[in-house]
């Protein structure tokens, strides 16, 4: 499959149609003899001619390849249509071999510098999850990286001087704060505080911490408190904090009992879970599964499907220590809290451990 079949079969994809984009990429044509061939079409008007809406899942597949000529033409795809794509998918979340990231740092350099967007902020996590430190970025690049940060943190500092609250501009906020950590440029910092001190950032308060932290910076206490009380971020602040091993110096107060209700919090909130902070949630007890702690809590919401207290397990946590890390047992059927609450709640972390179990099986078949 030449570049302009590419084309027309991209165009005519069916995105639920895995099968089928599995089969393009297999199809794709590409060679030593053929490269420059590829390079000067996808850099060429030609590249307008793409479905922007249903290249990304191209994009997706091309990225997960062990074929190093199709990873490359993923990179300049990325490369020549960061600014025309209407969305692109969770390529943060695919694990990356080491040779693979450095054929990448390129391409995660221009699209980074180039938009601002979720597609920017998708490269800044890639970034963060395989090379916080940017040791596999050279000089020139890091430069480029650190002269876009500085250019995205001042338009947010002017935005929310003017605008109204957008909780996009807070992902944003929080994404390119994360990546600033190692950028060590006193600038940036001086932008950092000036955000900070216009008041509350959504999660961005707790990346700001992490980069004062790293940076020797001075840590609000008095945003640090809140934060202690809130329930929808403490889980992410003690996670955050714990990475850097700096949990005793500003949250050894915290309880296990408070991470945990924050981590059934987090889990709840997600869209195909209740969708939201349930209106109430309180704890039942404490129980041991298999030498770990878990907490029992019954919550309600009054818009949700189903009414009534409703039973969600968080844990299971060390016994030893006071962590944010559990076994992943943080779960609920949705079922309506029953008399023995704690036999209940055996049986829920039980069946989603086997369904960790069954889905290893899976993996490994």
């Amino acid at each position: 499959m030449n570049f302009s079949e590419l084309i027309e079969k991209v165009n005519h994809l069916h995105p639920e149609d895995k099968n089928s984009i599995i089969e393009i990429v297999n199809e794709i044509a590409i060679d030593e003899d053929n490269f420059s061939q590829w390079v000067d079409n996808i850099f060429s008007d030609k590249i307008n001619l793409f479905d922007m809406g249903k290249l990304p899942y191209i994009i997706d597949e091309l990225y997960q390849s062990t074929d190093k000529l199709k990873f490359m033409l993923c990179c300049m795809l990325l490369e020549s249509t960061c600014d025309k794509l209407e969305f692109i998918t969770n390529l943060e979340n695919y694990p990356l071999f080491v040779a693979k990231f450095e054929t990448l740092v390129n391409t995660l350099t221009t699209v980074y510098e180039s938009v601002d967007n979720g597609i920017a902020n998708c490269v800044a996590l890639i970034i963060l999850h395989n090379d916080p430190k940017f040791h596999y970025f050279d000089a020139e690049m890091k430069d480029r990286i650190l002269n876009a940060t500085k250019r995205k943190l001042k338009d947010i500092f002017h935005y929310l001087k003017t605008q109204n609250i957008n909780p996009l501009v807070y992902e944003d906020l929080e994404v390119i704060v994360d990546l600033s950590c190692y950028l060590n440029d006193e600038e940036i910092s001086n932008l950092i505080e000036k955000i900070d001190n216009l008041g509350k950032n959504e999660n961005a308060d707790i990346f700001i911490i992490k980069y004062k932290t790293i940076n020797h910076r001075k840590v609000s206490l008095e945003k640090l408190n809140i934060l202690k009380q809130d329930s929808e971020r403490l889980w992410l602040l003690y996670s955050v904090m714990e990475k850097l091993n700096m949990n005793s110096m500003y949250l050894s107060d915290v309880s296990q009992e408070s991470i945990a209700k924050s981590n059934m919090v987090t889990w709840l909130k997600y869209p195909t879970e209740l969708d939201g902070v349930p209106d109430q949630i309180e704890l039942l007890g404490e129980f041991i599964y298999h030498d770990t702690r878990c907490f029992a809590y019954k919550f309600s919401k009054k818009d949700f499907k189903i009414s009534g207290d409703l039973l969600g397990v968080s844990g299971g946590f060390p016994m030893d220590k006071t962590s944010s890390v559990s076994s992943g047992y943080t779960f609920s059927k949705f079922e309506k809290v029953s008399e023995d609450w704690k036999k209940q709640s055996i049986e829920l972390v039980e069946f989603i451990s086997n369904c960790w179990k069954n889905r290893a099986k899976d993996n490994k078949s």
